[in-house]
């Protein structure tokens, strides 16, 4: 057939369906847009922290790198670059640090560098010569955090830092733009000469890592020669192993937002279908007649690929746009609770690899929904499109049907049981045996109606039943919408709940050995992982409200791929260990076991991934390495990579100084929290101190708040599921109910009011929504306990086990209202329809 023909074709059938392929294209739009603004967010998080790296390593490929915040010798930067074959060696200091200036502060990384920096042509200092203010204190800081935070001038404008309980006011020497820096200048970052990065942190004379850049084909020689410089106490590591660190710490984020972007694309997917199926009568007729022209199989085929390249590329093009302004104005790209540890900027990526799957997804939806009569295009008989009946509502069908799904649920327990880290293949075999399984309740229902219908004086109920037999197809397929979202709503939210109520008992957990903070100052601090030299102890410890301080210490230790928060009260802390964390072991024997020293306790993840169990010895790459027993197996409380819990000694001596992370400040009895901490801001300073004081209930609560940011995009997802829920099912309801305007007008004939007429479309609706949505929250509290073991099983984090029943109930509940509500409005136009409309025919 040739191009114009089909076009010809096209154009014609259009005119007959233009609302049912509005339809099909606003809900394939749908789908794509969720999943594209999903995979936008998840992608930005990490190339964020791509750009970043790669802005500063250049050309390096290898680095040294310290193991803890206080550095090494900057005379191992001599011994680099001595080693043959390496043609750069850039000295960096970086620290994490909170800058201020006269609208607000910020966290950004500080980064200290020599002019040799510039030489390995990084994106960050290639227009941006170090040179121009060497000999004196400055800073070059990215323009937009500048506007942030209120340095607008440029040169000469003064920027505070505070940085590991120092205080300094540093001039800017310069803005950066994107025409100097690109992506870049979205980065929380602050770049120095190396010897002022030194003296405000008061790090004088040290390194925090050394970049190199080998010779052509020497990077093998060169990696060995750093490795005998390291000896055994640096870590050797390609020049890219932050992007490896955070897009191990980000998994768990990236992973959970995907699987449930696809279940709110389903969602939207399903709603092109119902559209769709208010077209396959005219389909079917069109593959009658082209079969009866003597147009083979390939032909038809070719003529509803047209239909679906037309449908598929308006949608991807509407979805894209869609996509765009929730990837913009929703979906949030920057988790708090990562840039604890990570410099994670705001810029949005959007990579080809995003738009290509929300594209592909869109092309297969739209694919599948055209192609839905291809029985009938392949079948050696002409005429069987417009000859076969629909066997999907007969016994046969069905029972074929609750075998696969029988099939899918049984597969979907042993996930569950056996393996949750298959969570995801988990979640699709459950929604298949949702969707297998629906017509079962749905027949079950139409069945009872029917029973119970003589009994009723009114005929609507008889009605109804006879409408939705008679479109069953249709009815499953508004029912399986209602049945997804609610579903994916479920166990979404109630996952949700249950790893917030962990994560809440964690926090309180990390918080009940002390009753004021004081650490230094800084929203990066949120870990207490920045050291700082001890010499305010003693002036704490004299005020009237304060019965003892004592030292905590903690850290970020890299161990592989993950980057590990150890956790370390002090020995004489009560409780030393956070009880309801412990998964596996003792208690009280742990306790004892880390207070003495030598023990500690790992997370589940980390103890599954290194093959250790309780008893076991182990050694971790430290400063000085050392060699810890497991007293126990525990959550990851709330760090994704995984935590470790030691006492305070020995993190001293495993990171080979007496510095520490934070004062855990005891009060006096009949002080208050909130008496001591004013009391001990006034003895620091007040505002102006590089120190933070904080009780322990409002420490507690930021972790709090920061747990539900990095959770937040989950709940807008959930939301997102019931609202095109919503709207897809009281759009196909109402597109199905006006395409039945001759068959109500011919009920109108037969003497049905109006009103009765609008009774039975809600009644409809009410049996085929109810039953969806029912059946998808049985489902979702299924779901939920997979999503839970996958979380506390696989990502190791802290979870309360519960059923969502208050969720599934109101998910419920506002689904089917607010679908029922909504399509009240056509239904009753609808009903008005005039009698003379069923004499058109």
């Amino acid at each position: 057939m040739k191009l114009l023909n089909v076009l010809h074709l096209y154009r014609v059938r259009l005119r007959a369906r233009a609302l049912q392929e509005m339809f099909a294209i606003v809900g394939i739009a749908a789908g794509v847009a969720l999943l594209f603004a999903s995979q936008v967010a998840s992608s930005s998080l990490s190339s964020s922290v791509a750009q970043l790296s790669k802005g500063i390593v250049g050309n390096a490929t290898l680095q040294l790198l310290a193991r803890d915040a206080q550095g090494f010798e900057a005379g191992m930067v001599a011994q680099v670059r001595h080693l043959p074959g390496v043609r750069v060696a850039a000295p960096l200091l970086e620290a994490n640090a909170e800058i201020s200036g006269p609208k607000g502060s910020e966290s950004v990384e500080l980064v200290g560098a020599d002019s040799s920096f510039s030489k390995l042509d990084g994106t960050l200092v290639r227009k941006t010569k170090l040179e121009g203010f060497s000999g004196f204190g400055a800073l070059v800081l990215p323009a937009p955090l500048g506007q942030k935070i209120g340095i607008t001038k440029g040169f000469g404008s003064e920027a505070t830092i505070k940085v590991a309980g120092h205080v300094e006011h540093a001039p800017l020497y310069s803005l950066l733009h994107a025409s100097q820096i690109g992506p870049l200048v979205s980065s929380p970052i602050a770049v120095t000469t190396l010897e002022f990065a030194q003296e405000m942190t008061g790090l004088h004379g040290r390194v925090s890592r050394v970049l190199v850049e080998p010779a052509p084909g020497a990077e093998a020689s060169v990696r060995t020669g750093l490795e005998r410089l390291a000896g055994g106490r640096l870590n050797v590591e390609p020049a890219n192993y932050d992007e490896t660190l955070f897009t191990k710490a980000a998994a768990a984020t990236n992973q959970s937002t995907a699987l449930f972007a696809v279940i709110s694309a389903l969602v939207g997917f399903l709603f092109a279908f119902n559209a769709m199926l208010l077209t396959v009568p005219q389909r079917r007729r069109l593959i009658a007649d082209l079969r009866r022209d003597g147009y083979p199989p390939q032909t038809v085929i070719g003529v509803m690929m047209f239909d679906a390249l037309v449908l598929g590329v308006l949608a991807c093009v509407l979805g894209l746009a869609l996509g765009q302004e929730l990837s913009i104005h929703l979906f949030h790209s920057n988790p708090g609770y990562l840039s604890s540890a990570f410099a994670v900027g705001s810029q949005r990526v959007v990579s080809a690899q995003s738009v290509a799957v929300a594209v592909a997804g869109g092309m297969l939806a739209a694919s599948v929904a055209v192609l839905s009569p291809l029985k009938d295009i392949v079948s050696r008989q002409p005429l069987a499109a417009i000859t076969d009946k629909d066997g999907a509502g007969t016994l046969s069908g069905t029972r074929w049907l609750a075998l696969g799904g029988a099939v899918c649920l049984a597969a979907a327990t042993a996930v569950l049981l056996a393996a949750p880290k298959s969570a995801v293949l988990g979640m699709v075999f459950l929604v298949g045996a949702l969707l297998l399984l629906l017509p079962i309740p749905l027949n079950a229902m139409l069945a009872l109606v029917r029973r119970i219908a003589p009994g009723i004086t009114s005929a609507v109920p008889h009605v109804a039943v006879m409408e939705l037999r008679a479109g069953r197809a249709r009815a499953v397929a508004i029912a399986a919408t209602g049945a997804v979202a609610v579903f994916g709503s479920v166990a979404i939210e109630a996952a949700h709940g249950d790893l917030l109520h962990g994560l809440e008992n964690a926090a309180h957990d990390m918080n009940a050995f002390t009753d004021v903070w004081v650490s230094p100052a800084g929203s990066y601090n949120l870990l207490r992982t920045t050291p700082f030299t001890p010499t305010d102890r003693a002036k704490l410890a004299s005020l009237p409200g304060v019965s003892a301080v004592r030292l905590y210490r903690g850290g970020l230790l890299d161990i592989g791929e993950r980057r590990v928060w150890v956790i370390a009260p002090p020995r004489e802390a009560s409780p030393l260990l956070p009880a309801s964390q412990i998964v596996e072991g003792n208690v009280a024997r742990a306790e004892a076991e880390v207070r003495a020293g030598g023990w500690a306790v790992v997370s589940q993840a980390i103890a599954n991934e290194h093959h250790l169990h309780i008893g076991e010895p182990f050694a971790l790459p430290t400063p000085i390495p050392s060699t810890f027993k497991v007293a126990a197996i525990g959550t990851n409380i709330g760090w994704a990579p995984g935590a470790i819990v030691m006492n305070a000694d020995a993190y001293a001596r495993a990171w080979g100084s007496a510095d520490a992370s934070a004062y855990n400040v005891l009060l006096s009895p009949g002080v208050s929290q909130a008496q001591g901490r004013r009391e001990i801001e006034h003895a620091l300073g007040g505002s102006s101190s590089a120190f933070a004081v904080q009780t322990a209930e409002e420490h507690a609560a930021q972790q709090r708040a920061l747990s539900r940011q990095g959770l937040e995009r989950l709940t807008q997802i959930a939301t997102l599921i019931l609202i095109a829920a919503v709207l897809a099912m009281a759009a196909a309801m109402g597109n199905m109910v006006w395409q039945r305007r001759p068959r109500l007008a011919k009920l109108k004939l037969e003497g049905f009011p109006r009103a009765e007429l609008w009774r039975t479309i809600l009644l409809e609706s009410l049996l085929l929504l109810g039953v969806g949505c029912v059946s998808g929250a049985v489902f979702g509290l299924y779901g939920q306990q997979l999503l839970d073991r996958a979380l506390a099983n696989v990502v190791n984090f802290p979870v309360v086990y519960s059923f969502g029943i208050v969720v599934a109930l109101a998910s419920l509940a506002l689904v089917t209202a607010a679908a029922v509500a909504i399509v009240a409005i056509p239904g009753y136009i609808a009903a008005g329809v005039p009698p003379a409309v069923a004499l058109q025919d």
